[in-house]
């Protein structure tokens, strides 16, 4: 599994995002109601909530697979990681300093912003650190 991903921190750069795509997945898939409570976004965001968990939780199930065998060639995946995380920094970052802030009942907090930041050093990590192995 190291030797495929070219050593532990290689490694490690994908199990990161691995893990913490697989726990909002599954937190947004089938701990769908206490989600929405933490983040008080209401009961009607139940379907877009179940949405991201499905996007976010295919996506690191397919990473926990490459993790398993390698991660060669896999360039596209990543880039489209990578766009994505790059995107969640954006938006959150937006949202969170935002009007719909201020909406009552919503918990304003910083961890979108700060999982995105965290997903897209990851991210470009393994696009320029990694790029003799994802590009082959």
């Amino acid at each position: 599994m190291f030797e495929a991903s070219g050593g532990i921190i290689n490694f490690l750069a994908i199990l990161i995002p691995t893990v913490m795509g697989l726990y909002y997945g599954f937190r947004c898939l089938f701990q769908t109601d206490a989600a929405i409570e933490q983040w008080g976004i209401g009961a009607g965001s139940a379907w877009m909530v179940r949405f991201a968990g499905v996007c976010v939780g295919a996506q690191n199930l397919v990473y926990a697979i490459l993790l398993l065998t390698t991660p060669a060639g896999a360039w596209a995946l990543f880039a489209y990681g990578t766009i994505q995380a790059a995107g969640m920094l954006v938006m959150s970052y937006i949202t969170v300093n935002g009007k719909w802030a201020e909406v009552e009942g919503v918990n304003r907090t910083n961890e979108g912003t700060i999982v995105a930041g965290i997903l897209l050093a990851c991210h470009l990590y393994i696009m320029f650190g990694m790029h003799s192995i994802i590009y082959a």
